[in-house]
């Protein structure tokens, strides 16, 4: 069975740290869970670079993200990359794998974006204010069951529309020989972030394409 790539989630860094980190055998992604119930294996975080590391040999490098909530690493290794680009002051989104080790949780960063606009801070505090509102009122496992006959309808339509998607984002894909930076399909396909990565997941897990480093999926 192919394992689904993770979609990554928008969460203060609070609830990384706080979470219960639960390890999985095998291929399975291992995830924190946070103390709304929310599995978390692929972490999206909006903070400032409180501290930089680079090794001399080019082997390792981490910086050190402040959310206001809490502190938490992005750490890469045989690589500086793509930590290399952030410096100490930078506003960051980070978007990465969530890890584990010796007791600390830390994240492998696949893209790490510049965040220019100030107010993109207060934003991102809405969304997880809303998301955090909406995780505490969602109805039990039962009115959930109900509600996905009456969605039937609107599903078969998104399938349709993800078809075209799927094509274009292929197409981005093939267009690299050495593979694309997510990054740029970001860029290049014009559709919402959350609709791309749900598509994405499905061409990695079908295997259709992968992922040869953090950050780049290639077509086979």
């Amino acid at each position: 069975m192919p394992i689904e790539r993770m979609t990554a989630k928008k969460v203060r860094v609070s609830e990384l740290m706080n979470g219960r980190w639960i390890k999985k055998e095998g291929m399975e992604p291992s995830f924190v869970v946070t103390d709304s119930g929310e599995k978390v294996s692929r972490a999206r975080v909006l903070g400032t670079v409180a501290a930089r590391f680079m090794a001399e040999d080019g082997n390792f490098a981490s910086i050190t993200l402040d959310d206001g909530t809490d502190t938490i690493r992005a750490k890469t290794f045989k690589t500086v990359k793509p930590v290399d680009e952030s410096k100490v002051g930078d506003l960051v989104d980070l978007v990465g794998k969530v890890r584990e080790y010796n007791g600390e949780v830390y994240i492998i960063p696949e893209v790490i974006t510049s965040v220019r606009d100030p107010n993109m801070e207060i934003l991102r505090r809405l969304e997880l204010i809303r998301k955090a509102r909406d995780l505490k009122s969602r109805p039990p496992e039962a009115s959930r069951e109900e509600a996905g006959t009456t969605e039937a309808g609107e599903k078969e339509e998104k399938k349709a529309d993800d078809t075209e998607l799927r094509k274009e984002i292929i197409a981005v894909i093939e267009s690299g020989p050495e593979g694309v930076e997510y990054k740029a399909i970001l860029e290049k396909v014009r559709a919402p972030e959350t609709r791309i990565e749900s598509v994405l997941n499905e061409i990695l897990a079908e295997g259709i394409c992968y992922e040869p480093t953090p950050g780049k999926v290639k077509k086979i």
